[in-house]
């Protein structure tokens, strides 16, 4: 599987490192509810993704000619009942 010369030696081989996976998770999810740029994960990739796909066509991103509109990510949490 690996080459890793210490690979045999190891007790746990797939050992996950909860603090940071559950560190990039939160950061991920606060970045995109807060709507912080930078290293958020929600972007025109992902926004064309959903419309491929053909799910969440209120976040599809839309053109006006010169460049792409993104919906906000929060706009299907306020909804009228």
């Amino acid at each position: 599987m690996f080459d890793l010369p210490y690979w045999f030696d190891l007790d746990v081989r797939h050992c996950i490192d909860v603090m940071h996976v559950e560190k990039n998770v939160c950061d991920s999810v606060i970045r995109t509810l807060l709507n912080i740029q930078g290293k958020m994960k929600d972007g025109l990739n992902t926004r064309q993704d959903l419309a491929e796909m053909g799910i969440r066509s209120q976040l599809h991103p839309r053109s006006d000619g010169k460049k792409n509109i993104l919906a906000s990510s929060l706009s299907y949490f306020v909804q009228k009942e």
